[in-house]
């Protein structure tokens, strides 16, 4: 049996992200998508090509956002986005179509229990599990029994076995901008921080410029190669590392299992009481835009849809709770070659991501704007600061 088997009109399936995306699923939708019946597919970010197939065009798509491929589909008005919070996106499916809710997961083997691990990924299929009609889960024996939930295998409708190994996800190059920026963001980072990262080469900078940092902590949804790479340079602190998902290099899934990261779900991550007894949070964010107030814009442009709300406002927020925390947004000062600035008098289409109150420091190659504590006419000479060079004039005009 396999997922297209189970599916029933009117259904909405629900696919899980990242390294825990179950491709082979994933792919066998997109080739049936002319013969399906009515339906909807929920997707999040994709590390694999599935969803640049011809046929994913005619598919269907709901997402929280348009990271990687989703992009080129969400341009082309063939994604509907629902904008909210990453830990709200089971309770936003529910709204959806609480009925008809079919879960397509990635599994390892079972154990002699008959359970299976979710490996190195646990995103919001795992909220959905005792809400769905039906869960078809690829059981792919190189996913490996982590420190993440486990399910039974009779809580599946059907399975399909596989042998391949977890997408390699890399950063990308980074170059002098994202260096300067990564520089900046570590001098607000003290030792015994607890930090917030992403993937992406913005990130991947940081994690390499956090490197001298000893006794680090991270609580992180994602976690990229970065993460090894503190661990080898001695930066972080025994048993302090939990996450929700690992996304990188092989060396990184077998340095996470070896070493008993914690691999929990989203709601347990972003959940406010999660932060009550962390100090010394550091969250650090990207963004495609900041106005001259301090609002955030990580979802859209002139483009279309190209980000997402993700866990941005809950951890920038909690850093804000935290003793001695401090909400970092991270963004390069321009973009096209120099001819457009990221710091802008208004928000592209009124894109907030994350409302000004909730941002303590703003980065980029050209310094650190602190906005704590300032008025909004200082906020807006602190951000003008640090714009790019060129587009200081026309950010001080009158409007």
């Amino acid at each position: 049996m396999t997922l297209t088997d189970v599916l029933k009109p009117g259904d909405l399936v629900v696919v899980a992200q990242g390294t825990g995306e179950p491709t082979p699923l994933l792919e066998q939708l997109v080739r049936a998508q002319a013969t399906l019946p009515d339906l909807e597919v929920f997707v999040g970010l994709s590390h694999s090509g599935a969803l640049t197939e011809p046929g994913a065009a005619g598919l269907p798509l709901v997402s929280f956002g348009a990271m990687g491929p989703l992009a080129r589909l969400a341009a082309n008005g063939t994604v509907s986005v629902i904008p909210c919070h990453f830990r709200d996106v089971p309770r936003a499916l529910l709204s959806r179509n609480p009925d008809q809710l079919v879960v397509a997961l990635q599994v390892s083997s079972a154990d002699d229990s008959g359970h299976h691990s979710l490996g190195l990924a646990v995103d919001y299929t795992y909220e959905l599990l005792g809400r769905a009609r039906a869960v078809v889960a690829e059981v792919n024996d190189r996913v490996p029994h982590s420190t993440a939930p486990r399910v039974h295998s009779s809580r599946f409708t059907a399975t399909v076995p596989t042998s391949r190994p977890l997408p390699s996800v890399t950063a990308g190059a980074t170059g002098p901008v994202h260096t300067a920026i990564a520089r900046y963001v570590a001098t607000l980072v003290p030792d015994g921080a607890t930090i917030q990262l992403g993937i992406g080469t913005l990130p991947a900078a940081v994690g390499a410029a956090l490197a001298a940092k000893r006794d680090l902590g991270v609580h992180s949804t994602l976690a990229s190669t970065w993460l090894l790479d503190l661990a080898r340079a001695g930066a972080l602190r025994p048993g302090a590392v939990v996450i929700s998902e690992a996304a990188g290099s092989q060396e990184l899934y077998d340095w996470v299992v070896a070493s008993g990261v914690r691999v929990r779900p989203v709601s347990e991550l972003a959940e406010p009481g999660a932060f009550a007894r962390i100090d010394r949070f550091v969250a650090m964010n990207s963004a495609l835009q900041v106005d001259l107030t301090g609002q955030v814009n990580a979802e859209e442009l002139g483009s279309g849809y190209v980000g997402g709300i993700g866990g941005q406002p809950d951890y920038l927020r909690a850093a804000q709770h935290s003793a001695g925390g401090c909400s970092i947004v991270m963004l390069p000062a321009t973009t096209q070659g120099g001819k457009s600035s990221r710091i802008v008098r208004r928000l592209h289409a009124g894109a907030v991501t994350t409302p000004r109150s909730q941002v303590d420091v703003v980065v980029t190659e050209h310094g650190i704007a602190d906005l704590r504590g300032r008025s909004l006419a200082e906020r807006a000479e602190a951000l003008i600061a640090v714009a790019g060079p060129g587009h200081r004039p026309s950010l001080r005009e009158t409007p």
